[in-house]
């Protein structure tokens, strides 16, 4: 068996949505072989262990990986959905041979990440892949992201889970409390693009007095001075229409790309010429201020999908995992299923699973309003 297989189901129980989704996979005759991937929306997590263990039973695959998430979207035949609020499952079947890949469990501090890929296995199978989860209730979660591998080294993709007072991760068994998910071996081929969703409105500017997350000069000006000037004049009459519209992107360091990560302006002091925002900054460090809205999300997106489709050159596409943030989806696309719609009609149809996430991982670092779709070949 080399194909892979994908479910996607929802109702309002959670019995119905698992059956429906088992069915599903025994209809496309599975492999008892593989690693299983499963992400529930929040209504499903009291039951996560339940859904597990099922799968696990059902479908006769010993390892899975997964979460609930802030929602699910993902592929079922030729049907693309996305959900959030109602309970649903998105379900993924890889056909890899067992040591293909390994289940990590929680890793709870940054100084735990080391060890685990000081393991023969990784070792002897890397540069690895990984799926990685994490609980947003560990203050320490971005420090042990950073941790993970530099490009070149290892690459990591996934995000940030939904809150329950039930674990809500899966590494072989239902875990949390830090970053879980499971090792890829480098001979499986994959590919992963990266959408921002953001587009930048103004040049660079150095931080020149700040203090935690208030940035009270930039380039040597008051920074509310520079921020009205990069927005233009429309915007800068009344400043309460830049909320969740203009953003603040701090470049990643040694990026040769361009990359960034986007934080949220959370306040702005027109007495004392300061902003502030949603991340601690330092003197020297450099920004600059973004525009986010539907049409440069998905100008983005398009564009992503197109050159990762360049980059595969021809190969087909034999399954996939998306991992989008709350923010984009329905909420920024204004259709439910859009952005999954969006992959098939620029990549074509193949098995696809994934999450909204409250954060996503990409590469060693934490992102927000970011898509981060993975295909393997």
């Amino acid at each position: 068996m080399t194909a892979f297989r994908s479910a996607l189901a929802t109702g309002p129980d959670w019995r119905g949505v698992l059956a429906g989704a088992a069915q599903q996979l025994e209809a496309q005759d599975t492999a008892p072989t593989g690693l299983g991937i499963v992400y529930a929306t929040e209504p499903m997590a009291p039951h996560f262990a339940d859904i597990v263990a099922t799968l696990k039973e059902r479908t006769g695959i010993r390892h899975w990986t997964g979460c609930v998430g802030l929602g699910v979207c993902g592929t079922s035949g030729l049907d693309v959905g996305e959900y959030h609020d109602e309970g649903a499952l998105s379900v993924l079947v890889t056909p890899w041979a067992a040591d293909s890949f390994r289940v990590f469990d929680s890793l709870t501090t940054p100084d735990a990440v080391a060890p685990a890929l000081n393991d023969a296995w990784v070792k002897a199978n890397g540069p690895v892949f990984g799926f990685a989860h994490g609980d947003p209730r560990n203050r320490h979660v971005a420090a042990i992201v950073e941790a993970l591998p530099q490009a070149g080294d290892g690459y990591f993709v996934g995000g940030l889970t939904a809150l329950a007072d039930t674990p809500v991760q899966v590494a072989g068994l239902p875990t949390g409390g830090g970053l879980s998910g499971a090792f890829v071996a480098a001979h499986v081929p994959v590919m992963v693009t990266h959408s921002q969703g953001c587009s930048s409105i103004g040049p660079m500017h150095r931080i020149s007095s700040a203090e935690r997350s208030i940035i009270a000069a930039l380039d040597d000006r008051p920074a509310l001075q520079v921020l009205k000037e990069d927005v233009g004049e429309v915007l800068a009459r009344d400043l309460r229409r830049i909320g969740g519209y203009i953003h603040v992107a701090m470049p990643v360091p040694g990026s040769d790309t361009g990359d960034y990560t986007v934080r949220n302006l959370v306040g702005l002091d027109p007495d004392g010429g300061m902003i502030a925002v949603g991340d601690n900054v330092d003197i020297g460090d450099t920004i600059m201020f973004v525009r986010r809205d539907p049409e440069t999300a998905q100008a983005d997106f398009h564009a992503r999908l197109a050159d990762l489709k360049q980059r595969i050159g021809g190969q087909p596409i034999k399954g996939g995992v998306f991992v989008s943030c709350i923010a984009r989806g329905a909420n920024m696309f204004g259709e439910a299923g859009r952005e999954a719609r969006m992959i098939s009609d620029v990549l074509g149809e193949f098995p696809l699973a994934g999450f909204y996430a409250n954060g996503e991982i990409c590469g060693n670092r934490m992102y927000g309003y970011t898509g981060v779709l993975s295909v393997f070949l």
